[in-house]
């Protein structure tokens, strides 16, 4: 039960009774001009409180119920209208977040550590933020952390001991002066650039995973078969953006040759210039085997990213995973199967690296 008595409210619901003063005519009328006004929602909610209020029909209980907010809210709400009018209800103060452990420079030494690989796990990550900013995180805060900054887990790739990057870097800045070097730079016949490469394939399965429903576990068939053959595989960066492959069952310098003479036949008339990594079973650009309308350019040492060829052979191996072939023939008739919708020169050229197609264009005209 409720009643009011000079102003007073009693409420058996609450067993308390609390004065609502007046808010004044002017107040009220203010009240009423803002909520005949477009509002944004969470100013809505607080002039309905106080239009509740000046109204003197429901008790703080009911007004709490009506406007969905808790019974000190009303009272702020009320207050704030007492002291300031609807100016000073409707003021907006963001509430101050809490500051994030990494931030500023700690932030960017930290990403520094992400892109490197640095942290193998979220531990290592929460011994780092620990050691760096005194703040101890829990393991889960880290994790938060760790994907907020754009961080996943991920597989490395392997990088072999030997391998300078600083050469690395250097071939993308000195493509096009290399490459007008081996065909000037107003060359008499036309240029197609290719970058090439080998993969082993063999009657051992390759293991990739699958999705499958949580806890249950997949199985894929296996069997040990140590019978084996190679796909000698050549992208054109621009152009026509062809591919070449060559299946064969063993490989060496003899066998490098006939590939060489494949793409140096597949336009009789074009200098084909050929980037391929410096395996010993190539051809160093001096031998005589080497056509004479095809130029080699050696990658760096230990640097597979920088060819294009590497993610083809990847694709094609996915095509093959998780299952077993009972003789070479039938594996590399898949794996030539595969290769076709790869044929098609917009797929081709997605799978070219930008920088390497512009500096290539950079350099002579292919």
């Amino acid at each position: 039960m409720n009643r009011l008595y000079k102003g007073l409210w009693f409420s058996s619901e609450w067993g308390m009774a609390r004065y609502f003063p007046k808010l004044g005519d002017a107040v009220v009328a203010e009240i009423e001009a803002a909520w005949a006004q477009p509002q944004p929602d969470w100013a809505r909610r607080r002039l309905l409180v106080v239009r509740l209020i000046a109204q003197h029909e429901l008790t703080a209980a009911q007004i709490m119920r009506v406007a969905d907010v808790c019974r000190q809210t009303v009272f702020v709400y009320r207050d704030k209208v007492v002291a300031g009018g609807v100016a000073e209800l409707l003021r907006w103060e963001p509430a101050a977040g809490r500051q994030p452990a990494v931030r500023g420079a700690v932030k960017t030494e930290f990403l520094e550590c992400l892109e490197a690989g640095q942290f193998r796990r979220a531990k290592d990550a929460q011994a780092w933020i620990k050691k760096r900013t005194r703040q101890s995180l829990s393991e889960s805060g880290v994790r938060k952390v760790l994907r907020r900054l754009g961080g996943k887990l991920k597989v490395p790739r392997k990088s072999h001991a030997k391998k300078d990057p600083v050469k690395a870097s250097a071939f993308k800045v000195e493509l096009p002066a290399r490459l007008t070097a081996l065909v000037g730079s107003a060359p008499t016949q036309p240029v197609r650039l290719w970058v090439l490469d080998e993969h082993r394939d063999g009657l051992l399965p390759v293991l990739r995973r699958v999705w499958a429903r949580r806890g249950v576990r997949v199985h894929a068939p296996y069997a040990t078969k140590y019978q084996w053959g190679d796909l000698h595989e050549a992208l054109e960066v621009d152009g026509e953006n062809r591919v070449e492959l060559l299946f064969t069952p063993a490989i060496d310098r003899d066998i490098h040759a006939v590939f060489l003479q494949q793409i140096a036949d597949s336009d009789p008339q074009a200098l084909h210039v050929v980037i391929a990594d410096q395996a010993g079973f190539h051809l160093p650009p001096a031998d005589p085997r080497v056509p004479a309308n095809l130029r080699l350019l050696p990658l760096p040492p230990y640097s597979p990213e920088l060819n294009p060829v590497e993610r083809f052979g990847g694709l094609l191996k996915a095509q093959v995973s998780n299952r077993l072939y009972p003789n070479l023939r039938r594996l590399e008739d898949h794996l030539f199967a595969a290769s076709r919708e790869w044929t098609h020169p917009a797929k081709v050229a997605g799978l070219i690296h930008t920088w390497l197609a512009d500096q290539a264009n950079s350099g002579v005209p292919i």
